[in-house]
């Protein structure tokens, strides 16, 4: 014993050597580190850096030893465990380094850990790390995965991850060649550590290839009932460590041992019992408040716990810390984050409002400690020495003052001060900081990463970590999470504050104590003998340890680690009993959930005569309700096999994948937020592809070159202007193959400008014949005329040659003619006009040598032109070219009263404006001036014109007067009747194009499914023109009807064929069938895109014989020639496209899922539902049934739902609805909500989906039919306001369909009641009112009826339609539509030339959205908006700027919707397409009012009325115990009480449970004892304590009595009851008859 009455324990220390530095934490999400010199490993590999050249000769020995067999390194804090892990990892590295395909695991038991090693190890090997820990985005696909194993080499993860990567096959154990576990005491053989499980179920359990394996341990015993042999048999190795202490003794110092007692005096006692009553009585204020106002039995019980662990932290700081001490713990868990209030036990569905009475708690807390320690004192600060004495400060406290403050400055000091809880670390750590004797220690807190704060990062505990190791903080007060694990720097000075519970934890935490002549310092209670002995105690078993190791000779341990497990067989997938649990629980929490409604599992435990039954309650919208364990040995047990087989049920139904993951487990939403509207986030150039587009056979087919005559078919294109002010050259086209019988009825009307048009008709005439010279002929004519309105410049030349891309061989895209013809209208025949096409042909441009001489004087009846004199005769009705203007004309007449002497603009003649401006000189001024008309340019004139009148009318040529000496005679013959004409033949080939591409898909389609063949051709052409090709029509109607056609056909399928699937993955399996990528597949693989017509007409790119294409397209050149294609240019337009010779075009990805909408939409409108099915059914998405799933769906759960026939008035609903049921079961199950699960299973869900889909087919037909004048986007606008939440919403209250829901929610009852006074209120008020948020589930109501009354129907659609169209009308107010706020809130800016940004954060599983209008006018408007869905939030957003704005008086300057519609037509609507035969769905057969009823009463929480307010004592657990019929002998009386009060802590809200016999018949036995255990924790109350307070007769006659105390704590004064049993011979039953009376009298007082 010291000097200071201290007990000193000294071990040698001599530190003359120190560890080498350890590199600094990586952040990083990998590593992969430089070579800096190669070193060749054992096995002459060659790597870079090398970690042999700092090892130390033990770590070489033991590395040594792990590669021969698997090991457990034990060595102490500091020994450098994990460089003999990388030691092995490099001498393994063949095995590991790529191309290698096996992988070295690397586990750490806590995410700092795991940050900490993977560092460690990238710092000291060359190989790549990757990290799988805490923050990190954690891989959910097995492509995820691959890409992962592909890239490291090493992957350091926590055991919890691994465990869930080899369930899941994601990983494999033969894929690990080397696995590490680090901390490794944690696997115990008895223990369900992920260690034990992952050893346990994949390990052991393998029969095939096993890593090596390699643990680390500071201490290879944890825990009760640990021991070394369970170790080294779970992790299948031996445990080794450095045999000569000398050797580790040249690295790490051991530290002095110190104990320090302290002893509380008598005031600091009852100031302490003073203060611990105070606090007791503001608890049950505060609790009986509860009881008065809170609104559930669920918030009660809630709430509860949560005070009751707020007052036992306060009371523990108050004895811990003191008064000043438990001050500062009120203030961190009153502002402070919300875990240090949980520390015990942390609820996942705890609201900021449940916080509400515990602040009031706090604050009476607070306010009591604040004016003891300033009437003590009359200071309000901790600085001064005046504090520092009891009570002021607790004992503890005090001593841990003096040890600090008589702890002189030393270099480097650094001390660490371990405690076991958060508050008291944050307590005390602001404590040290303020006391002023104490202000050369700077002290900081450490505590874990997940401990719930909102400042506890991983960053920020780096930070810390960095600022001790710098010195700038040199006191740390720590809760365990110091002791292992993170790289803290070596201390002076370890006090253990509260003494560590564990073996390992006193070895760990003393490891922090290395520097040399450092101390271990203990706060022992003078008082407790207990914590006098316990560092002996430790010591001892440290000793004991090293000499079992050292000692211990090699020994089997007998374990069975034979685990129940279920296995897919065909991916491998296991489950154990021990994870089923948290599988159980994930898979519910992916059901379809909302703000009111949490889906969890609830556990019944029954006594069985075998042992302990646990039934699983599934939440009612998962396809299985209940699944019962076997008779176990314990609840833990039945719990665990209960959820077993409910993961082996759910996986068998097909909700779990052969993966074992539910169908849901994908990336969360929102982790990419997209606040666009759009069905695709991605961006619109990166979904473009390079496609060829469909040249129609029909105009491909070639010709013979031989010598005999052509035999081609003739079709006249007859032109009819309208008005009639111009005239039109007949023309012919000439094909090879005729053309189909659509085709040859083309009807084509030609925009030409100022609302002018011709219309264009095709008229068959039978066979041409073509002999060789006239073959050629028309050929050179075609070529001839096209260069001349489309490649004009050519013909400024003298010679224009003809012919030569047909002998160089250029490709065309088709093969046809257009020649001029004389049309005899009497007998219907036509003739190609020869005399035209030989007199243009003739012309000297096309002839290499002419007769015509410049020199030449012309003579009577010739004109000098500027290449000669002609004779007037061809100068009339030609083409000539002005050299000067570099323009064509065609020659109308001769002007004989006027010259070149005219006037040319009134001011000037010819002569002199061509002399002045052109520097002209003419030689024959007095020649008469030419007429002419200026050869114009084509235009494409399919295109949808605009026009302000849309009556024609005549419009007067533009003619010029031309001086012969400037023209040049070009083609002779060549009229501007025949320009006029050749204008048109662009267009009308191009449409007649699209039209046989159109009717070859038709065809195609035909031959593939009969139905096929009743859609039109021009729909399907309508179908396959998109937007962009500004026709005057489009895909977008089509698709909009076909988009709702296809979600209503393939939400039938699924809800008939997937019988067992809930909502949320009905929708997600919808949404992978008809998502846009989804649908791009099937269209490539069914060759659609080359069908699609995705781009405006544009005459210069169009080529035809005569006209062949130059871009030529390779592999080399194709993405150079199309990389501008489709992109759009500064003013929204987009850029022209370059055709190359393949016809290549870039379409959107989009675009193609578009055109398949399109197309369903066209057999919709032509054929109806069955050809749209057949459709669907040919590119590869089923949507059939069969009669049998339909009845099944009618059937399967009717009797279920009927026992809750009497919450419902179903008479009154049906008057509602104005539908009668045949099978009311899908009326009652129409109007339950998920949170109801009384009845058995099932909600209103499932009902919900199909109405939905039903609804938006309905609608959508609705709209466009009567309303065919609507654009394609109003259309879309119009059904999103209509098939909207808030619309369908006020249905249900204007029908009244919220007062039948069947809910279990208080606060969801809540909400509709706001929502519904909202709604009654008058407009004007409304006005004045702010809206306050719509529920979901009254909009959901809607839908689930419809769905409902759909499936009774059999799916008469007609039946539904009329039902629908009594909903609509009320709807159609277009006074309380509510449009697309961001699609207003967009025009609006645009109209104004406004930026708009839309910025989104996702917090707490929510979504906050802004969106902001950069107008410095008014300030930039902006607003934020949260909701769970992120579309939502950008809505509301959305809607309050655009208030604001028009507020302000800013309006679109274009008509809003609302505007539109009361001035569009409206037609009569008509339900589109439908043409199926409805099935009949037979009545339900006669149920008997017993078997229809419950055998339970309903609970009357569960009635639409008024609830009662819960008594304070029985409420609903998790967990619940449940009596239904008991076995046992007792008395009358207490048996009557016992079972009418049903036991159940659950009973005043209704929650009962009805638990179904098992098959093997045994009975079941509830204890008494245990609901009254169950009743009392429901209740926080203590537990019931049992006493044997009598013992009579003989030793083998003995009777005994039991006695039981209930204490009641929720009264203003505690309750006692004690409660006497029968005498029995067992004391079992003694104590059963006991808890027997408590329970009779607790429903006698009215307490259950």
């Amino acid at each position: 014993m010291g000097d200071d009455g201290h007990i000193i324990i000294e071990n040698k220390d001599s530190a003359d050597e120190k560890a080498p530095p350890v590199a600094s934490v990586s952040s990083a999400r990998s590593w992969g580190g430089e070579a800096e010199s190669a070193h060749v490993a054992s096995d002459g590999q060659v790597f870079g850096k090398d970690p042999r050249k700092i090892a130390r000769k033990y770590q070489l020995e033991l590395c040594k030893r792990a590669l021969e067999e698997n090991v457990i390194v034990y060595l102490e804090t500091g020994c450098g465990k994990t460089h003999i892990a990388v030691l092995l990892i490099y001498e393994m590295g063949c095995l590991i380094k790529k191309p290698q395909k096996q992988i070295c695991v690397f586990l750490a038991p806590t995410v700092a850990l795991a940050h900490q090693q993977a560092g460690v190890i990238a710092d000291s090997i060359d190989f790549t790390v990757g990290l799988y820990a805490g923050d990190i985005k954690l891989q959910k696909s097995h492509d995820e995965w691959e890409k992962e194993l592909e890239r490291y080499e090493i992957l350091v993860m926590t055991p919890q991850l691994l465990l869930q990567s080899l369930r899941h096959c994601f990983i494999r154990m033969n894929m690990i060649a080397l696995l590490i576990f680090d901390e490794c005491h944690y696997g115990q053989a008895g223990s369900h550590h992920p260690y034990a499980e992952i050893m346990k179920v994949y390990y052991h359990g393998n029969v095939g290839q096993r890593p090596r394996i390699f643990g680390m341990t500071a201490s290879p015993v944890l825990g009760k009932g640990a021991s070394i042999d369970s170790l080294e048999t779970l992790l299948h190795a031996k445990v080794c460590t450095v045999g000569k202490k000398e050797e580790l003794e040249k690295y790490v110092s051991s530290p002095v041992i110190r104990l320090f007692f302290y002893r509380s005096n008598t005031k600091g006692l009852s100031n302490k019992m003073y203060m611990e009553k105070k606090l007791e009585e503001i608890r049950r204020q505060c609790t009986s408040m509860l009881c008065r106002n809170a609104d559930s039995s669920t918030n009660i019980l809630r709430v509860k716990k949560l005070l009751r662990r707020t007052h036992n932290n306060l009371v523990y700081c108050l004895g811990c810390l003191g008064v000043w001490g438990a001050l500062r713990a009120s203030r961190v868990l009153l502002n402070g984050d919300e875990f240090e209030r949980n520390e015990s036990s942390m609820e996942a569905n705890e609201s900021s409002s449940d916080h509400l009475l515990c602040n009031g708690y706090l604050e009476q807390a607070t306010f009591m400690f604040n004016a003891y320690c300033m009437e003590g004192a009359n200071q309000s600060d901790i600085s001064g020495s005046w504090v520092l004495k009891e009570p002021f400060f607790s004992a503890k406290v005090l001593k841990l003052i003096e040890i600090l403050s008589n702890f002189r400055a030393r270099p480097n000091m650094k001390c660490i001060v371990f405690v076991s809880r958060i508050v008291v670390a944050r307590s005390l750590s602001y404590i040290l900081k303020q006391l002023k004797i104490l202000s050369f220690w700077r002290s900081g807190f450490l505590v874990g990463q997940h401990s719930g704060l909102k400042g506890m990062s991983r960053k920020n505990t780096e930070n810390i970590l960095e600022q001790f190791c710098s010195g700038e903080l040199n006191l740390l007060v720590a809760t365990k999470v110091g002791e292992e694990g993170l790289d803290v720097q070596t201390c002076c000075l370890v006090i253990r504050f509260d003494l560590p519970e564990t073996v390992a934890s006193f070895i760990q935490s003393r490891g922090r104590a290395r520097m040399p002549q450092s101390e271990f310092a203990f706060l022992v209670d003078s008082d407790n003998e207990n914590e006098k002995t316990i560092i002996d105690v430790f010591l001892k078993e440290e000793q004991q340890m090293n000499i079992d190791i050292m000692t211990r000779e090699p020994r089997d341990m007998v374990v069975n680690f034979e685990e129940k497990v279920y296995k897919v067989e065909s991916t491998g997938a296991t489950i154990s009993v021990h994870s089923s649990i948290s599988l159980l629980h994930h898979y519910c929490s992916k059901l379809p959930h909302d703000e009111y409604y949490k889906p969890k599992p609830e556990f019944l435990y029954v006594d069985d005569v075998d042992g302990t039954v646990c039934h699983v309650i599934l939440p009612a919208n998962a396809p299985i309700h209940q699944i019962a364990s076997i008779p176990q040995s314990s609840i833990e047990a039945a719990k665990k096999d209960a959820c077993l087989n409910a993961c082996k049920e759910l996986h068998q139904i097909g909700v779990l994948s052969d993966y074992l993951l539910p169908y849901l487990d994908t990336v969360e939403e929102g982790s990419a937020l997209d606040v666009s509207d759009s069905d695709s986030g991605d961006d619109e150039d990166a979904r473009c592809d390079v496609h060829e587009m469909l040249v129609p056979a029909a105009l491909t087919r070639p010709w013979d070159e031989s010598k005999e005559p052509v035999c081609l078919n003739s079709y006249f294109i007859k032109f009819t202007a309208k008005p009639r002010d111009r005239h039109y050259k007949e023309f012919g086209l000439f094909i090879k193959s005729p053309l189909h019988c659509d085709a040859e009825k083309l009807k084509l009307d030609l925009h030409l400008a100022h609302g002018r048009s011709v219309i264009t008709e095709l008229i068959p005439s039978g066979i041409a014949q073509f002999d060789e010279e006239e073959t050629l002929l028309a050929q050179n004519f075609q070529e001839m005329f096209l260069k001349m309105v489309l490649d004009r410049s050519d013909f400024a030349a003298s010679f224009v040659p003809l012919g030569k891309d047909r002998i160089s061989g250029s490709e065309s895209y088709t093969i046809y003619l257009l020649l001029p013809v004389i049309w005899n209208q009497y007998k219907c025949r036509m003739s190609v006009d020869w005399k035209v096409i030989r007199r243009c042909l003739s012309s000297s441009t096309f002839n290499a040598s002419t007769d015509l001489l410049y020199t030449q004087i012309p003579q009577d009846g010739q004109l000098q032109l500027v290449d000669g004199p002609a004779r007037i005769d061809d100068i009339v009705n030609s083409l000539v070219y002005v050299v000067h203007k570099n323009s064509f004309f065609f020659v109308s007449q001769i002007l004989p009263g006027k010259n070149s002497y005219s006037s040319f603009d009134g001011s000037k003649s010819h002569v002199e404006h061509l002399s002045e401006v052109h520097h002209i000189h003419l030689r024959y001024p007095e020649q008469p001036l030419l007429l002419a008309k200026q050869l114009f340019y084509l235009h494409n004139l399919l295109r949808n014109r605009k026009q302000g009148n849309p009556e024609s009318h005549a419009l007067e040529e533009h003619f010029f007067e031309l001086p012969p000496e400037v023209c040049q005679l070009k083609i002779l013959g060549f009229t501007k009747e025949i320009g006029s004409s050749v204008s048109l033949l662009p267009s009308i080939m191009h449409r007649l194009e699209n039209l046989l591409v159109a009717i070859e898909l038709r065809n195609r389609l035909a031959d593939s499914f009969p139905e096929g063949a009743e859609v039109t051709s021009e729909r399907v052409l309508e179908a396959l023109t998109t937007e962009k090709c500004i026709e005057r029509f489009s895909l977008e109607r089509l698709e909009v009807l076909g988009d709702a056609f296809l979600k209503f056909a393939v939400s039938r399928h699924l809800f008939l064929v997937h019988g067992a699937t809930d909502e949320g993955q009905l929708t997600a399996m919808r949404s992978r069938l008809i998502n846009n990528k989804n649908l791009y597949k099937l269209a490539i693989r069914r060759r659609l895109q080359v069908y699609i017509r995705d781009h405006e007409f544009d005459p210069q790119q169009f080529f035809a014989l005569g006209r062949p294409c130059t871009v030529i397209c390779t592999k080399e050149t194709e993405k150079s020639i199309h990389d501008q294609n489709g992109s759009r240019s500064s003013d929204g337009k987009y850029a022209s496209e370059v055709r190359c010779n393949k016809n290549h075009r870039l379409l959107q990805r989009k675009t193609i899922a578009d055109v398949v909408e399109a197309l369903i939409g066209a057999y919709v409108v032509d054929s109806g539902f069955k050809a749209a099915i057949s459709f669907l059914k040919w590119i590869g998405i089923r949507a059939d049934f069969e009669i049998s799933q339909v009845i099944h769906a009618c059937t399967s759960d009717d009797a279920s739902f009927m026992r809750i026939e009497a919450l419902l008035d179903i008479p009154s609903l049906e008057s509602s609805l104005a539908y009668s049921f045949l099978r009311r079961g899908l009326l009652l199950q129409a109007f339950i909500h998920p949170s109801y699960n009384n009845h058995g299973g099932g909600c209103y869900q499932r009902l919900e989906f199909l109405g939905d889909a039903v609804m938006d087919y309905l609608i959508t037909s609705y709209l466009y039919s009567g309303y065919p004048k609507l654009k394609p986007g109003q259309l879309t606008d119009l059904r999103s306001a209509l098939v909207s939440n808030a619309s369908f919403a006020r249905v249900a209250v204007n029908r009244s369909f919220y007062k039948h829901l069947i809910c279990d929610s208080p606060p969801l009852r809540d909400a509709i009641d706001k929502y519904v006074n909202y709604v009654r209120n008058p407009d004007a008020e409304q006005d004045q009112l702010e809206e306050p948020p719509c529920p979901k589930v009254l909009g959901d109501l809607v839908e689930s009826s419809i769905g409902a009354v759909v499936l009774d129907t059999g799916f008469d659609l007609n039946r539904v339609w009329k039902l629908v169209l009594s909903l609509l009308d009320p709807m159609m107010s277009f006074s309380r539509l509510q449009f697309n706020p961001v699609r207003e809130l967009t025009e609006l800016c645009q109209c104004f030339n406004w930026d708009l940004k839309f910025s989104a954060s996702k917090k707490n599983k929510c979504f906050i959205v802004e969106a902001q209008v950069d107008c410095k006018k008014i300030g930039c408007p902006a607003a934020s908006a949260t909701n769970r869905s992120c579309k939502t939030a950008k809505r509301m957003a959305a809607q309050q700027v655009l208030a604001t704005l028009q507020a302000e008086g800013y309006k679109a300057k274009t008509k809003s919707l609302e505007e539109i519609l009361k001035i569009s037509p409206k037609m009569d609507a008509r339900l589109v397409g439908f043409d199926e035969t409805p099935i009949s769905v037979s009545p339900p057969p006669f149920v008997s009012k017993l078997e229809s009823l419950s055998l339970e009463d309903p609970p009357s929480s569960s009635y639409p009325g008024p609830k009662p307010k819960p008594k304070p004592c029985p409420m609903k657990s998790q967990e619940t115990v449940v009596h239904r019929s008991p076995i046992r002998e007792t008395s009358s009386s207490m048996q009557d009480g016992v079972e009418k009060s049903q036991c159940s802590p659950s009973s005043t809200w209704g929650k009962k449970r009805i638990v179904e016999p098992e098959p093997h018949g045994s009975s079941r036995k509830v204890t008494a004892k245990s609901m009254l255990v169950e009743i009392c924790a429901s209740n926080c109350w203590k537990p019931p304590l049992f006493e044997c307070c009598k013992e009579e007769g003989p030793s083998h006659l003995r009777l005994f009595t039991y006695k039981v105390v209930v204490l009641i704590e929720d009264a203003e004064q505690d309750t006692l009851l004690e409660c006497f049993g029968e005498p029995h011979a067992k004391k079992k039953v003694a104590s059963e008859h006991a808890a027997d009376a408590a329970l009779w009298l607790l429903k006698k007082e009215k307490y259950i």
